[in-house]
């Protein structure tokens, strides 16, 4: 069964400094499927995509596009 959860990272820019950055990753048996890196900024709007995702048990395959989703029309 695939399970997704919080992806944090880093990322930097000349103008902010480094900043947090959330993402996704699909794991399966304890063994990392994919990860979708620097989604968004807001934690709390990735952190309902991926209750979604869960809920719904979202294929990895088609992870990608549904984030390609969320950040063109994904309203929560």
């Amino acid at each position: 069964m695939i399970h997704y959860g919080l992806h944090t990272g880093q990322a930097h820019s000349n103008e902010y400094g480094t900043y947090e950055t959330y993402g996704i990753t699909a794991s399966c048996c304890g063994n990392i499927v994919c990860t979708i890196e620097d989604i968004s900024l807001e934690k709390n709007k990735v952190e309902q995509l991926i209750a979604l995702c869960n809920k719904e048990q979202l294929s990895p395959a088609h992870l990608e596009e549904t984030v390609e989703n969320f950040l063109y029309d994904f309203t929560i």
